[in-house]
């Protein structure tokens, strides 16, 4: 009887995630087997209208009361629906529906036949169509009214294979056809076999329909395919290590973007992937292990990166990617199923009655729909405003929390005697994460002294891609305002509704100088305060949005011409009213240099 009282628990617990998170990843081990616990919930909740309407209709809650409304769905759905019965032996819930199994099958037969459908597999199969179409179809429709495609992200592991050779000699996907644009493998009849490359920008990754579940597949168990959202891709790609160099990924778990590295020096170059926490560190090591990377990945377990300094092997890599802690305001958690929608018989209803939770229901969503026709077209853009700067997670303190931790870090990699290239991204929409973090490091003393600055747009892999940094959040940075466009054209900026997997950004910071002095500790004076707390590195990994002008429907050459950049320098009177009032930039480096004297006095690292 524990799997039924276990999907119970789960079902009345709040949905935090995804529903395969909360049963594969618990923070308490089930007596259950995992995947028949998902698979009961799932199947339930896919049955949940007509089981609510055979319990109600039987009568059975008034009857039998050591019955809960969830337990009663959980067994009549096996009861009626399971090849194999309920999977428990005898006991006094199993009794309890048992008693009645003749009653909940004659309602069972009423309400399919009510639906039209003559035997069962026609009913289970019209259910899981519509499962399907509403469930996994990967299209989310925004607040605003904005259309957001939600694929399954592949990245080719070349360690092991080869683009090719994973699309046309693998029974995984030899059936699938390429098409053109992201929004053909969704706007269909049915889920098609389709595959929606990007060769130029984002190369050997791919996106399928979501619907396709690959992780049984041989390609996936040997590694030769890892799910890797599209954004998280980029750091990799815009940093563009050459064959046989040593890169150093400064925060390195979970290991897609360290994987990624790898596959980029080859066997003859060296990655350093450094992760502070040791749980982390081991999935790390089994991530580098199953993509087939040992002989180019050193773990450095337990390990800051601020505490590698001269003498450490790692001190003389030339090429650095920093993806720090963040607030994670883009990632999109794809919630497989909503149990908060769960459907629940009522013991009090008359047979063939809508209970009154049921009628409660329905006024609400007639009133919640009455309310949305009503609002004006200004109020819809007002919300687009407030989306893009508002995070419910997200509080002042803590973005400038983060964000010193995330400029000690940049800082600590400025000063590498060999380093030429750096990319530093966040999964985050927030400027104060990105913009605002690249003006205090390009302000910094070590920034000039060593001669970093941003990589030009033209000079990046990611050149063609549309969305660009904002120059108005730059506006701290003691540079022209011809500069200051410049640097902003060189920051990537990824939308959640731009259908690469969330909302990111990322820029590459490149040594301008033949400067190869040190600088005796000296970190400039927009050194940083030691972050309290520090959490852990956030995976990608809510439906947060920056509105543009126009929606993107999927990546398409025409971009690169005709849409407008993000670096506009019209001043957005609306957004800055939203906005709360940022410190000068006076009060901000007197902020900072307070604490850096504290990170100064003998550099052993963040704690």
């Amino acid at each position: 009887m524990s799997l039924y009282l276990e999907a119970a628990a789960i079902l009345e617990s709040p949905q935090t995630s995804s529903l395969k998170a909360i049963i594969y990843n618990p923070s308490k081990p089930f007596k259950s087997p995992q995947s028949k616990l998902y698979a009961l919930i799932v199947e339930t909740l896919k049955f949940q209208d007509i089981l609510k309407e055979v319990v109600e209709n039987s009568g059975i809650l008034k009857l039998e009361r050591k019955l809960t409304p969830l337990l009663s769905i959980l067994l009549t759905h096996d009861l009626l629906l399971a090849k194999s019965g309920i999977a428990t032996s005898s006991g006094p819930l199993k009794d309890a529906i048992l008693r009645h199994k003749a009653r909940l099958n004659a309602e069972f037969t009423r309400a399919r036949l009510k639906r039209g459908h003559g035997d069962l597999k026609s009913l289970t199969d019209a259910i899981n169509a519509e499962h399907i179409r509403e469930s996994e179809d990967g299209v989310t429709k925004t607040a605003t009214g904005l259309t957001t495609f939600n694929p399954r992200w592949i990245r080719v592991n070349t360690l092991k294979t080869t683009m090719e050779a994973s699309l046309s000699s693998s029974p995984t996907f030899n059936s699938f056809q390429e098409v053109s644009g992201m929004s053909d493998m969704f706007f269909s009849d049915v889920v098609r076999k389709y595959y929606y490359p990007k060769a130029e920008l984002l190369p050997s990754i791919f996106a399928i329909h979501p619907s396709h579940d690959i992780t049984s597949s041989e390609l996936y168990k040997s590694g030769k395919i890892i799910l890797q959202s599209a954004s998280s891709c980029l750091p990799a790609i815009m940093l563009d290590p050459p064959k046989g160099s040593t890169v150093v990924d400064g925060c390195a778990a979970p290991g897609n973007k360290t994987t990624h590295l790898a596959a980029l020096v080859g066997d003859t170059g060296k990655v350093f992937a450094v992760e502070r926490d040791r749980r982390r560190a081991d999935i790390l090591e089994k991530m580098v292990a199953k993509a087939g990377a040992e002989k180019i990945v050193t773990i450095l377990k337990a390990t800051d990166f601020t505490t590698i300094t001269e003498g450490h092997p790692a001190w003389s890599a030339s090429y650095l990617l920093l993806d720090p802690s963040c607030s994670g305001s883009g990632i999109l958690q794809r919630i497989d199923w909503d149990i908060s929608k769960l459907n629940l018989p009522s013991s009090d209803v008359a047979s063939g009655q809508p209970s009154k939770s049921s009628r409660k229901r329905k006024r609400e969503d007639q009133s919640q729909k009455a309310s949305m026709s009503t609002a004006t077209t200004e109020e819809q853009e007002g919300q687009q405003v407030a989306e893009e700067v508002q995070d419910g997670d997200t509080s002042k303190e803590r973005l400038q929390s983060l964000s010193d931790f995330q400029v000690a870090i940049i800082l600590h990699a400025f000063s590498f005697p060999n380093a030429r290239r750096i990319t530093y991204s966040t999964c985050s929409i927030h400027a104060e994460e990105n913009e605002h973090v690249v003006a205090r490091v390009l302000n910094s003393k070590i920034a000039k002294q060593r001669g970093w600055g941003v990589q030009s747009r033209e000079d990046n892999p990611l050149s063609t891609w549309h969305r660009r940094g904002l120059a108005k959040e730059l506006s701290d940075l003691t540079v022209t305002p011809e500069e200051r466009r410049r640097i902003a054209e060189g920051c990537v900026r990824v939308n959640r509704t731009d259908s690469l997997g969330g909302g990111f950004f990322v820029v590459c910071f490149i040594r301008q100088a033949n400067n190869d002095s040190l600088l005796d500790g000296d970190t400039g004076s927009l050194g940083v305060a030691s972050v309290q707390g520090n959490e852990n590195y956030l995976q990608e990994g809510e439906d947060r949005i920056e509105v543009e002008d126009q929606e993107w429907n999927g990546f398409s050459d025409k971009h690169t011409d005709e849409t407008p950049s993000a670096v506009d320098t019209q001043d957005d009177n609306q957004l800055s009213r939203k906005r709360k009032k940022r410190k000068s930039s006076k009060d901000q480096q007197i902020r900072t240099e307070k604490v850096n004297r504290q990170f100064q006095k003998n550099r052993k690292g963040w704690s």
